[in-house]
């Protein structure tokens, strides 16, 4: 996948695999215009507490 960075002028190559690692950090993919970087990410569900449990 080719992908660039605002500031940047050269694109670089990724594999798929790492897509999402450079989206987090503020790489969109070529071609993909409405793309945006993530500036958030959903945090992981914890588990479901039973009673009793701190």
């Amino acid at each position: 996948m080719q992908m660039r960075h605002e500031g940047i002028e050269q694109e670089i190559e990724v594999s798929e695999a790492s897509v999402k690692h450079h989206e987090r950090a503020g790489w969109t993919q070529v071609g993909d215009d409405q793309a945006l970087p993530l500036t958030e990410t959903a945090a992981a569900k914890g588990r479901r507490r039973e009673t009793g449990e701190n």
